[in-house]
């Protein structure tokens, strides 16, 4: 009996230190203020995982979406945020794109910033696509309704939708990129990339678009380069925005040619000798019609019948 009560006092503190290093970044005094920023990374073999993970019955902290689960919870508590909530979130964005997804490699980023006029968890979630697929915020509302039991479009016998009704009631802002980068062999591939944002104040006004990633890109070209990127920003609560990063000869070229298109400029910032000019469309614009302008957008850049 002596024997059985030690075993027992032996595993409730096992569990007690356990939970104590779960619960580590929730309890401590200091992470949350400290801690300013911290940013996780991961690329994934997205071909492995669906050939070992995908519906074998293995031992979840084996697998490989365990450990980013854990590192959502952990950056969700030093923020101040729901982890549950951020965790599946996470993990609902990730099998998302393992499993519908195209290319063998997905790219999966968690970043928490803590300073500034507005805190917040940026999870974003990339991968290869074919050159002629594009995939618009509309896609994935439209997408989201089959998800939603209330929605005309809800499908009962498929789960396709699902985890995109969860994404969207669990973010408060949603982004979609569709863009072209230099791979880890040198060659361009086209990709997509879905943006998730969780804000510290939720009713807190928005944080800009940034180009940090177009101008990593630009890093890695060379001088006698062109520059020509067209950036579609599909924010939710928010009209789109279409922004041309091109060099700066090009920048007068470029603005007549929206606003022949109905396209407002609203912004210019300058990187090196490019110019990003960001316009807002005075009208929705179609697939197509995006299509259209974006030939109109390479013409000028460059030049008539090299586009």
């Amino acid at each position: 009996m002596v024997g059985e009560e030690k075993e027992i006092q032996e595993l409730q503190k096992e569990i007690k230190e356990l939970r104590a290093e779960l619960t580590s970044a929730l309890d401590s005094p200091f992470l949350q203020a400290s801690v300013k920023s911290l940013v996780f990374e991961v690329l994934l073999d997205r071909v492995a995982i669906l050939e070992h993970e995908f519906g074998k019955r293995i031992n979840e902290k084996h697998g490989t979406m365990y450990e980013i689960k854990q590192q959502a919870r952990r950056m969700a508590w030093l923020l101040g945020l729901d982890a549950d909530n951020v965790r599946l979130l996470v993990t609902e964005a990730v099998q998302n794109i393992l499993e519908h997804g195209t290319g063998r490699w997905v790219h999966v980023r968690l970043e928490m910033q803590n300073e500034g006029d507005h805190p917040c968890m940026i999870s974003s979630f990339k991968h290869e696509i074919p050159a002629s697929e594009k995939y618009t915020m509309h896609d994935v509302d439209m997408n989201a309704l089959k998800g939603d039991i209330t929605s005309e479009f809800f499908d009962f016998e498929s789960h396709r939708g699902r985890g995109e009704f969860i994404m969207k009631q669990l973010t408060d802002e949603r982004r979609i990129i569709n863009g072209i980068e230099v791979n880890r062999d040198g060659k361009k591939v086209h990709y997509f990339k879905r943006v998730l944002i969780n804000y510290k104040h939720a009713d807190s006004p928005r944080d800009s678009v940034n180009f940090q990633e177009i101008k990593d890109q630009i890093d890695r070209l060379g001088f006698q380069d062109i520059i020509c990127c067209f950036l579609i920003q599909h924010s939710q609560d928010r009209p789109d925005l279409l922004t041309v990063a091109a060099a700066r000869e090009h920048s007068k070229a470029l603005a007549q040619t929206m606003s022949e298109n109905s396209c407002k400029l609203v912004g210019e910032e300058s990187y090196f000798s490019n110019v990003f000019s960001t316009f807002e469309p005075l009208a929705p614009l179609s697939k197509d019609q995006l299509q259209a302008i974006f030939e109109q957008v390479k013409s000028v850049v460059y030049g008539d019948g090299d586009g």
